[in-house]
């Protein structure tokens, strides 16, 4: 037996000695495991959580740079007003193709008073390929629209040239004047479907523009002499409002 510090150690209580050391040390290897196990863990939810957050940032950022990209929408109505879709020629003068993103909406006037004028025959004229390379996408009256042209291709309506802001990346709709028309209901008519495509496209107020804002022609004449075009605006975005009440109840 040994002495030491007056206790006596025998065989088995050097045994028992060993068993707590190396119970002891078994221990502190358990822990080190679990510390690594929860380190790992911590380490693995970090890295998910920047790979989550990386993603959503490159949605974002996706959904940034291509706004107004989707492909065009082909409505047969829009808030109770009925669409016809009879497209231009692809490839013709008035229909060059491109593909291009949607950031205004833009509001003309036909500038036609003649009898008969209306939505379809401007309509039918665009589907026969138009009169040189003047193309729009809408032309709307007091009945109906016309969508001659797809809301994701440009179109040569807002006269600023072939990158110009309103040609590239607007939507043009024309209202006609015709002299056996309503006119109001004409106005009601196209600040439904500016609405509906505001909200379609996510296209701010701020971004319904006049012909006049891209290339200073007095166009649309008759709303722009009447002061209107901020009224028109406010209608359009009752109607968004309205056209996304709408979508969230479907």
């Amino acid at each position: 037996m040994i002495y030491t510090g007056g206790l006596w150690f025998g065989p088995k209580t050097e045994r028992e000695g060993f068993a707590v050391e190396e119970e002891r040390t078994q221990e502190l290897a358990r822990r080190q495991i679990r510390r690594r196990k929860k380190r790992r863990q911590r380490q693995t939810l970090i890295r998910l959580a920047g790979l989550c957050a990386a993603a959503l940032l490159a949605l974002g950022l996706l959904k940034a740079l291509n706004r107004g990209t989707v492909e065009g929408v082909y409505p047969e109505q829009v808030l109770g007003v009925t669409v016809h879709t009879k497209l231009a020629p692809e490839g013709g003068q008035n229909r060059p193709g491109t593909k291009r993103t949607i950031q205004y909406i833009v509001i003309h006037e036909t500038g036609n008073p003649a009898a008969g004028a209306d939505a379809q025959a401007h309509g039918e004229l665009q589907a026969r390929g138009g009169e040189g390379t003047t193309g729009w996408h809408y032309t709307v009256d007091d009945q109906e629209i016309w969508h001659s042209i797809p809301d994701d291709e440009k179109a040569y309506h807002a006269g600023d040239g072939a990158e110009g802001e309103g040609n590239l990346h607007g939507i043009g709709i024309e209202l006609c004047v015709n002299q056996d028309g309503d006119f109001e209901k004409t106005f009601d008519n196209a600040a439904r479907l500016a609405g509906w495509l505001m909200n379609e496209y996510k296209i701010p107020a701020s971004r319904v523009r006049q012909h006049f804002d891209f290339s200073g022609k007095d166009c649309p004449e008759i709303i722009r002499a009447q002061g209107r075009m901020e009224e028109f605006i406010s209608l359009a975005e009752s109607y968004a409002r309205q056209a996304a009440e709408e979508e969230d109840a479907e």
